[in-house]
């Protein structure tokens, strides 16, 4: 029996030994010293269910540092709206094996509102939503991770293979409401990431 578990022991000790080396969590954008590039895309401010209008760098939230991106929409209810950020920047992310970001939503504003992460992939400049928006916690920091691993379940309508993490155009962040809530006022998001998992 000791044989075995020593066998087995080192058969693991191999594997992880080979297994490619993953780069630890390091942070793409704080908003320490502005907006790092992150705007509202234009063609957002041309659609009616698009209703963040300003975005900026804010000291009123952060979850590390002192500063957030504030984008402050106005959702009427009734309808599926959405406010939306990104910034326009190539990333070779092989060496990660996660994207995430934390979004605050004002202890004052309604629960309902749900945020997700969003990719443009590849030479196609292919749209990427998450599978699920992740619903956020009124007073509370929460946290959207998605994985880039070959196989990863994370992503609506795509197969996710060993070219997905290389050639990303532009990391968008969505913030909305299907229906309900009624609510006009920040959203703050902060230490958009990726990482090992």
């Amino acid at each position: 029996m000791k044989k075995i578990i020593i066998g087995m022991c080192l058969i693991i000790v191999f594997a992880l030994l080979t297994l490619p080396a993953m780069a630890a969590e390091k942070v793409l954008y704080s908003f320490e010293k502005g907006l790092e590039g992150w705007e509202i895309p234009e063609w957002a401010l041309e659609k009616q269910d698009y209703v963040g209008r300003v975005v900026e760098r804010s000291g009123d939230a952060a979850k590390d540092g002192k500063g957030s991106l504030r984008i402050d929409g106005d959702f009427p209810g009734k309808l599926w709206t959405a406010a939306i950020v990104e910034v326009a920047e190539s990333f070779d992310l092989t060496d990660y094996g996660s994207i995430s970001c934390d979004v605050y939503l004002p202890k004052d504003a309604p629960a309902g509102l749900k945020a997700e992460i969003i990719l443009t992939v590849g030479e196609n400049w292919k749209w990427v939503e998450m599978a699920r928006a992740v619903p956020l916690v009124p007073g509370e920091w929460t946290t959207l991770t998605a994985g880039l691993l070959p196989g990863s379940m994370s992503w609506r309508r795509t197969i996710v293979d060993e070219n997905f993490r290389k050639d990303i155009r532009k990391i968008d962040i969505r913030i909305e409401s299907d229906k309900k809530p009624v609510y006009k006022g920040a959203v703050y998001i902060d230490n958009v990431r990726v990482g090992s998992k």
